[in-house]
C-alpha cells in the first residue's frame, strides 16, 4: 500500500497460532515452529540476556532475537528471565504464499509481551504496519496512516458478487521489505497519487456488481503501474485473462486476486494452464 493512502483488508481463514507453556525453574525459551503440523523451526534462547543458543536456521533464530529485544525494550519492567517457557507457533498455510507470517508473528509477540503490536512492528520493519493490523481483525478494515499515526477502521465488505473473486498464488514469493525500500526510494512529486488511491478504495469499497469492481480493479492498478513504474501483473504473466488481475501484497508478487464472469471449472483450469493449482474461491480463504 501507498503509505497515506487508504487500504481495503479482508480476513482470512488462515493464521497463525502461538501457545505459550511455563517451564519452572529454568532461564530458557524453547521455541518450535510448525507448518501445516510439520517441524519447520527450532531455536532456543538464554532469557537472561537474549542470547540465541543454537537454532535449525540462523536468519530466523536471529530475527527472532531481535523481536524478543525489540519488546524488551518497549516493556523495560518484563522480566522473561525468571521463568522458562516453552513457545509453539503453529502455521496453517505455507509460507511462501505471503499472507503475513512475520506480521501475525509480530502480534502475537506484541500480545504476549504487552507491548504495542504497530510500534514492536516499526521498531523491526520500516513497512506502514497494516499486515499486523490484519493479524488480530474479525471483520474488513479500512487502514491509513496519517503521518506515523495509524488508523483502522472496522467495515463491512462482502459484494454480492464473491463468487466472481478468486486468490490465485502467482508462485513468486516477493520480499516484502526489499518491496519496501524500492518503493521509499522513489520520489512521488505531490500528493495526487495518494488521493486517487484514498478514492479507489472507497469506490471498491461500494461497487455493486462484478463490472463496476473489475474497472476499479483496473484503475487501481493503472494508477500503481505508473507510480511505480512497473507494469500490470496482467499484462506481464495473464494477458490472455478474460477478466481482470489485482496485484495484492508486494507489487507482482505472492498472490493476485482475479475477476472474472467464468464458472468456477473454467477459472481453475484457465491457471492451470499456467502451472498455478493455488486457486481460492473468496468464501474458501475469506471470512
Amino acid at each position: 500500500m501507498l503509505y497515506g493512502a487508504k487500504a481495503l483488508a479482508v480476513p482470512l481463514k488462515f493464521g497463525q497460532l502461538m501457545t505459550i507453556t511455563e517451564l519452572p525453574g529454568q532461564d530458557m525459551l524453547k521455541w518450535e515452529t510448525y507448518i501445516l503440523d510439520n517441524l519447520w523451526f527450532t531455536a532456543n534462547y538464554n532469557l537472561k540476556d537474549l542470547t540465541l543458543l543454537n537454532s535449525s536456521d540462523e536468519k530466523t533464530g536471529l530475527f527472532i532475537q531481535n523481536l524478543l529485544k525489540a519488546g524488551g525494550k518497549l516493556q523495560p519492567e518484563l522480566q522473561l528471565g525468571n521463568q522458562g517457557y516453552y513457545l509453539r507457533n503453529n502455521i496453517d498455510f505455507s509460507i511462501m504464499w505471503g499472507l503475513g507470517s512475520s506480521s501475525s508473528l509480530v502480534s502475537n509477540m506484541a500480545y504476549w509481551l504487552d507491548v504495542d503490536p504497530y510500534k514492536l512492528y516499526r521498531s523491526i520493519f520500516k513497512g506502514s504496519g497494516y499486515d499486523v493490523f490484519c493479524a488480530r481483525a474479525e471483520k474488513s478494515l479500512i487502514y491509513q496512516l496519517h503521518g506515523d499515526i495509524p488508523e483502522a477502521c472496522e467495515t463491512y465488505f462482502k459484494p454480492s458478487f464473491s463468487d466472481h473473486l478468486y486468490f490465485v498464488y502467482s508462485g513468486r514469493k516477493q520480499d516484502s521489505q526489499e518491496s519496501v525500500n524500492q518503493f521509499k526510494s522513489r520520489r512521488f512529486e505531490d500528493d495526487k497519487i495518494i488521493l486517487e488511491i484514498s478514492d479507489l478504495t472507497d469506490t471498491m469499497l461500494n461497487a455493486n456488481t462484478i463490472g463496476d469492481f473489475m474497472t476499479v480493479m483496473l484503475a487501481h492498478e493503472e494508477a500503481l503501474s505508473s507510480a511505480l513504474g512497473l507494469p500490470k501483473v496482467k499484462e506481464e504473466l495473464f494477458p490472455d485473462f478474460p477478466g481482470e488481475i489485482k496485484s495484492l501484497g508486494a507489487w507482482g508478487g505472492d498472490f493476485v486476486m482475479a475477476a472474472t464472469d467464468m464458472d468456477q471449472v473454467e477459472v481453475k483450469n484457465y491457471f492451470s494452464r499456467k502451472n498455478l493449482e493455488v486457486v481460492f474461491k473468496w468464501d474458501e480463504i475469506v471470512f
